[in-house]
């Protein structure tokens, strides 16, 4: 006999595949955590909680839940990490108990059960985001309906039902995820293009809450999991670093077979659809920052940008990077164009960090560092990694010649290893495969002809700030 899997395990399952092990293959360092004060309210039959347990020790999340006080407000929670023995200690502020009851009993879940999952996400999210974009079907997903059948006018209808009520929620649900955090939204739809531009431009923000909040739009008659690939390409994110929602069964699992580093919710309704994201904390973020909340606006900018010039004008500031502080925390976000995985910050090593301007002054943030020591005849780039959002615009070739004049004629070697992740980084090397040679270590010499040069400069416009 099969056995059936319980609503529970679902949750659970869902996200310690598809959140939990996905952290993983960034980060395999093993964590010990205790959580204080919770063990009193664990009840003897609570099987999920010891089932997450193990599921999370299998993923080298060692979990102690330790016995507290009768009641609680604040968790306590001590990790540390095995690779370097640096522990940490947060508190977990219990916010809105009704909001995690709610939440216990859409999915089956002991409170205990999701107060581990959220400490857990904490500790993940902290390093590592998971998950950057939502890509979305539009028929019977975001509206009742098919474009093809019933035209705009049936959609319009149709939005203005009773039935539209769960479409609008959710909707506006990825709406503010949109706004807040800087999820990325994107279309992809079965569909003909120009009919789906026009259907959207003809929709009012009441009808069509993603209205001003979608980043890509890809609507053609290919397969879903090859559209996927170009929406992340045009994000200039991983494939990996991607939801994707639909209503049909067929096509879900088309992509789950030829894409299966996308997370593909499992849902029948929205309301289930939504209470799965937000449980298994696929979109959960360590903080509320502005920098979160421009990114689209950013990457709108820079899309910008790249129409009026394929290689814009736009300005870099370098500013030393005191104790690497920078560096460190953009190493360990990037991995598209990062040279090494190695964590060693050796000491006399120096880093800086690269900002870009608009030509009106306005920042639009940190973009690249690199670590590096020298000495009399050399040059040593012991990493060097650029945020996705500013790829191919010409930042790698201006880094490229301030790493040059900066050796001085010194002799420039580049750590390198591919990660498997780095794509990015293969791509300019092989771009520039006449002036990176390997030597006998495996790693990168740089050379700095005149010719080699000249080359690089011809692929950026970018040019230096100068405070006005």
């Amino acid at each position: 006999m099969v056995e059936i899997e319980s609503p529970v395990n679902k949750y659970i399952d869902t996200y310690i595949s598809n959140y939990v092990k996905p952290f993983r293959n960034f980060i395999p360092s093993k964590y010990i955590i205790n959580i204080d004060g919770l063990a009193g309210f664990v009840t003897i039959d609570d099987h999920d909680v010891s089932f997450l347990l193990y599921r999370l020790q299998t993923l080298g999340f060692d979990v102690t839940i330790s016995k507290g006080q009768d009641t609680i407000d604040e968790i306590q929670v001590e990790y540390t990490i095995k690779e370097n023995e640096k522990s940490e200690l947060f508190e977990y502020r219990i916010e809105n108990l009704i909001s995690t009851i709610y939440l216990s009993s859409k999915t089956g879940i002991s409170i205990v059960g999701v107060l581990v999952m959220q400490i857990i996400s904490r500790i993940i999210c902290k390093f590592k985001t998971i998950y950057k974009a939502i890509i979305i079907d539009l028929d019977d997903t975001v509206w009742k309906g098919t474009l093809a059948e019933d035209g705009i006018e049936g959609i319009k209808q149709n939005l203005h039902s009773n039935d539209a009520i769960p479409f609008i929620t959710f909707m506006r649900f990825i709406r503010v995820m949109a706004k807040e955090l800087g999820l990325y939204v994107a279309i992809c739809s079965r569909n003909d293009n120009e009919k789906v531009l026009s259907a959207i431009g003809n929709l009012n923000e009441n009808e069509f809450p993603l209205k001003g909040q979608i980043d890509c739009i890809v609507a053609n008659y290919n397969d879903k999991s090859k559209n996927i690939k170009a929406i992340a390409k045009q994000l200039s994110i991983l494939t990996d670093a991607c939801v994707f929602v639909d209503d049909n069964q067929l096509v879900r699992d088309e992509v789950r077979q030829n894409l299966p580093e996308v997370f593909v919710p499992e849902w029948d309704d929205h309301e289930e659809l939504m209470t799965l994201l937000v449980t298994c904390c696929v979109f959960d973020r360590f903080e509320l920052s502005l920098k979160s909340r421009n990114r689209k606006r950013l990457y709108a900018i820079l899309q910008q940008e790249r129409e009026k010039n394929y290689l814009p004008q736009l300005f870099v500031k370098i500013s030393n990077d005191i104790n690497n502080v920078e560096a460190i925390r953009l190493y360990a976000k990037s991995n598209q164009f990062k040279f090494t995985d190695k964590k060693e910050f050796y000491n006399g090593c120096k880093s800086l960090v690269f900002e870009i301007y608009r030509d009106n002054g306005e920042n639009l943030g940190i973009c690249s560092a690199v670590t590096y020591m020298e000495n009399e005849k050399n040059v040593y780039i012991l990493n060097w990694a650029i945020s996705c959002r500013y790829f191919e615009i010409g930042l790698e070739e201006y880094i490229l010649l301030y790493i040059i004049a900066l050796s001085d004629k010194r002799a420039i070697t580049f750590t390198f290893n591919n990660t498997g992740y780095n794509g990015k980084t293969v791509s300019l090397i092989e771009k520039y495969k006449n002036n990176f040679i390997k030597n006998q270590d495996g790693n990168l010499i740089l050379l700095t002809n005149v010719k080699s040069i000249s080359d690089i400069r011809l692929n950026t416009n970018l040019k230096e700030y100068c405070n006005k």
